[in-house]
Parts: C-alpha cells; structure tokens; sequence
C-alpha cells in the first residue's frame, strides 16, 4: 500500500523535475549544456556545464521554500523563484561563463 507521503513525495519530485526542465531548456538556448538527474538520494538535480569552458560546471536543485518554489544552489543559497525563469537563468548563466580577458 502506498503512503500518503509517498504519493507527496512523488508529486513534489515531478514538480521539481518540470521546473528544472524549464530551466534546462532556457540554458540550452543560451548556450549551456543542461540536464535532469538525481541524486544519489533520488532528488531531482539539473547539471549544467558551460560549453566554453567544460570544467565550469554547476548543480541546480528546485524545491519549496516559505511556500514558494524556488531555484537553489547546492549549497542551500536560493537562485531565484522558479517563476523568475529570466532571474535564474542569468545567475546561473553568470556563474558559468569564464570572464573575458
């Protein structure tokens, strides 16, 4: 039989998969390399790898904080809203392109 917070479970992860998916998509536009996985743990995380310079890459999560979903780096330091799509994907983006010399 399956549990109330299983069923919970299963539904916060899709949601974290969709919003990690949107921020993909928006990443790849840009120019990053993006995909969904999970942890070790079965958590939901979006891998992104610049293009440019392989070796400068970064885990997004996405999860529910204060009520609102938002974006999050691994260390637990929030990116942005998830309905701020253009805000994360400028952070994310900032932190992955090598600055020009």
């Amino acid at each position: 039989m399956t549990s109330i917070g299983e069923v919970a479970g299963a539904a916060t992860a899709v949601t974290a998969v969709a919003h990690l998916q949107a921020l993909g998509d928006s990443l790849q536009a840009r120019g990053l390399h993006a995909r969904v996985g999970e942890t070790s743990g079965g958590i939901p995380q979006l891998i992104v790898v610049s293009t440019a310079v392989p070796t400068l890459s970064e885990v997004v999560f996405a999860a529910q904080g204060e009520g609102t979903w938002w974006f999050w780096w691994p260390w637990a330091e929030r990116i942005a809203p998830v309905h701020e799509l253009p805000t994360a994907v400028a952070r994310v983006c900032g932190v992955l392109t090598p600055p020009r010399g």
